[in-house]
């Protein structure tokens, strides 16, 4: 049975974890929860295996509490839940040391699978960037795969300054659905999952110039 400590400023996400994990069927269970920071570090380590975490705890920083939480709780891995889908707040994150990063649109089965493969001593983090590395090296052997039309770096462009879809929709003139097919085109054609580790790697191979967001 894994045992997961919820760490989130919102009960009724809290009450959601409980309903979307039964411990019959998945082997997950809240065993804790807590609103703060503060409540959190009072919580007997030998509750819980794995920390979940939001990203966003009003009134503190997202560094200092995984710091916070690595020094109350040694060896108890961290895992980021959330609904920030900004790739700098992943990259961040990873670099701080938590074990994955999930955001809270991803359905019970991706949940239960990443929390398990924590609970197994994965890194989720260090394995992404080993695949993203992979990746770089390919794209750089294969110009072809690294060509891209100019609207596709326009939408590129402006979803590197996080827009959404209907922003950068009213912004090039398109309909949401051509951007939504277009960046699913780009996804296939980089082979990767995500529009985070899309833009990842369109920076980092500098296909196009990081852009200055203006919002």
């Amino acid at each position: 049975m894994i045992r997961l400590l919820s760490i989130e400023d919102h009960w009724i996400v809290i009450d959601g974890l409980k309903s979307t994990f039964r411990s019959d069927r998945d082997e997950i269970m809240i065993t804790s929860g807590a609103e703060s920071m503060d409540q959190a570090l009072t919580i007997d380590p030998d509750l819980f295996d794995i920390i979940l975490l939001d990203l966003l705890i009003p009134g503190t920083d997202p560094l200092d509490n995984v710091f916070k939480l690595q020094q109350r709780f040694p060896g108890k891995p961290i895992v980021i839940y959330t609904s920030e889908e900004n790739s700098a707040w992943e990259d961040q994150m990873c670099e701080a040391g938590v074990q994955a990063y999930l955001t809270k649109h991803e359905d019970r089965k991706k949940l239960k699978a990443v929390l398990k493969q924590v609970a197994a001593g994965e890194d989720i983090c260090k394995q992404n960037r080993l695949v993203l590395q992979r990746q770089t090296i390919h794209l750089k052997q294969d110009k072809n795969n690294s060509y891209l039309k100019p609207n596709e770096k326009a939408i590129l462009s402006l979803f590197l300054q996080d827009m959404n879809l209907k922003e950068i929709s009213q912004k090039i003139n398109a309909t949401e659905s051509a951007i939504s097919k277009t960046m699913a085109k780009l996804r296939k054609q980089f082979n990767v999952k995500t529009n985070s580790a899309l833009g990842r790697i369109i920076l980092e191979q500098k296909l196009i110039s990081p852009p200055h967001s203006n919002r």
